[in-house]
């Protein structure tokens, strides 16, 4: 049998969302298979493709695609003002245990030995 010149595009199948969860395990399979890609529709829009694993589906990650960057600047942002009033808080809680060694020795209040015992592991950390 004659193979084409040019190799033919993958096939492409669109099929609503109700027909595609049906068919899923067979749609899988042709996607590895024949490379064909299905296109899952609802109410004639596109929804997600199934496609062969050896598509690249994503970008890298260490190219994010443009409307990832801010996303991720914003995410980064957040991360380095959480860190800061994490540092905020672990202060105040070693001002906190500060004050109450001085008002409350250890030995000298029941309640207090007790919250010490609970939180001996962060005091060290």
């Amino acid at each position: 049998m004659a193979e084409p010149a040019t190799p033919l595009p993958p096939a492409r199948l669109e099929l609503s969302l109700v027909e595609a969860r049906t068919r899923f395990v067979q749609l899988a399979r042709l996607a590895g298979l024949t490379r064909q890609t299905t296109v899952v529709t609802e109410d004639g829009r596109p929804l997600a493709a199934i496609v062969p694993a050896t598509a690249r589906a994503a970008p890298e990650p260490d190219r994010p695609a443009p409307a990832a960057a801010g996303w991720i600047r914003r995410i980064d942002k957040l991360r380095a003002e959480f860190r800061r009033q994490h540092v905020g808080l672990q202060q105040a809680l070693e001002d906190t245990w500060r004050e109450l060694d001085r008002a409350r020795p250890p030995g000298t209040d029941a309640a207090v030995d007790a919250l010490r015992a609970a939180q001996a592991d962060l005091r060290r950390g």
